[in-house]
């Protein structure tokens, strides 16, 4: 049986309106998720899909500071772009579910400092094996291609 650490994290919506409030519990943040006014919000925030997005680019992020670390490499810095392709059928309420409505990740890594192109290879193999967003993306089907080379 494989180790396990499992941690729980919360949240709490609340939403009456435009925009919706999210507080992450036990902690002091709280975030305004709202939609563009094309979209009937008052774009006062970022979307769920924003935040989302965000959420993979800075796990990506901090999981390639640590995989670094480990593999004891020299980097500075990390830039990390980061594209979803999402099916909305579901969500408009024109298909019944949202079943496989993430599409394709496209993620680009440039990694700054002094590491060989291999070292970045195996940095971002580890990075994209161990990070939990992208393997929720990575489970549900959907297509990811990824790039990690050096500046």
């Amino acid at each position: 049986m494989e180790n396990s650490h499992v941690e729980t994290f919360k949240a709490e919506a609340q939403g009456n309106g435009w925009p919706t409030k999210v507080s992450i519990t036990d902690t002091q943040w709280k975030l305004q998720l709202d939609e563009p006014t094309e979209d009937g919000g008052s774009n006062s925030g970022a979307n769920p899909m924003q935040y989302f997005i965000a959420s993979l680019a800075g796990c990506q992020n901090e999981q390639s500071q640590v995989v670094a670390e480990e593999l004891s490499l020299n980097i500075t810095q990390v830039d990390i772009n980061v594209e979803i392709d999402l099916d909305l059928a579901g969500f408009m309420g024109m298909s019944d579910n949202s079943n496989g409505s993430y599409k394709n990740v496209r993620l680009d890594a440039v990694v700054h400092g002094e590491a060989t192109d291999v070292q970045i290879k195996s940095l971002g193999e580890k990075v994209d094996a161990r990070c939990p967003i992208l393997a929720l993306l990575r489970t549900s089907g959907c297509n990811i291609e990824s790039s990690w080379r050096k500046k």
